[in-house]
């Protein structure tokens, strides 16, 4: 997995450890924050937010690692676009960056030509993209509360049931687990019982937030 922590200097950097916590090792060293990783569906590229200058909260772009070789590529936003999540279509063919009011595609590196709006077509499959779903095959989907508290779990047939009043970046653990932030900590909690946990690491990460991981089943894991 891949999580977000305060570096040296007080911003986001990335740390990468096992999906048990633990052993957490530090991927970025930049004086700049970095937010939203994002792991693709074979567990080789990350995509992530990172500002252009110290300091500076409102010009971004994405940059996408190859974890093998540790290779940086940088992927411009259209300027002024805020992004508030990052996700790839389930073949890793394509990624998304979403904000409140747009949701844009492109070809995945190294082909990346540039984001643009989503086709109408492709409107579902992108949007999919974002939704946490638990359950093999997928049964129910862990989401933000309606009424903007929280998480809720929406069940297959419609109905919605509350899972953590102060949780909050939801991503699919494995199989009907589910992870997320509540309190400062991330919470490990399967959804047919069994052993809630939660994740520690060492060294101790500061301010931990914004997880990604890798399942190893070919399904990219994140926040939603």
């Amino acid at each position: 997995m891949v999580v977000v922590a305060d570096g040296e200097d007080g911003l986001g950097d990335l740390f990468a450890s096992s999906t048990g916590g633990g052993m957490a090792w530090q991927l970025t060293f930049t004086r700049v924050d970095e937010r939203l990783p994002s792991l693709s569906p074979d567990g080789i590229s990350l995509a992530f937010v990172r500002s252009r200058a110290p300091g500076d909260t409102t010009g971004v772009h994405i940059s996408v690692m190859n974890l093998l070789s540790g290779a940086e590529r940088q992927l411009e936003l259209p300027v002024g676009m805020r992004a508030d999540a990052l996700a790839w279509s389930a073949d890793g063919a394509r990624l998304y960056a979403r904000s409140e009011s747009q949701l844009l595609e492109s070809a995945a590196p190294p082909a990346h030509t540039g984001f643009a709006p989503v086709a109408a077509v492709d409107l579902a499959a992108a949007e999919s993209a974002f939704v946490v779903l638990l359950g093999t095959p997928p049964t129910v989907a862990v989401e933000r509360c309606a009424n903007g508290d929280g998480l809720c779990v929406r069940l297959g047939g419609g109905g919605v049931v509350p899972l953590a009043a102060g949780g909050s970046g939801p991503l699919r653990w494995s199989g009907d687990s589910v992870a997320y932030q509540d309190g400062g900590v991330f919470v490990v909690r399967p959804l047919s019982g069994g052993r809630t946990r939660t994740l520690t690491w060492d060294p101790p990460l500061q301010h931990p937030r914004q997880a990604t991981m890798y399942s190893g089943s070919g399904v990219r894991d994140g926040p939603n």
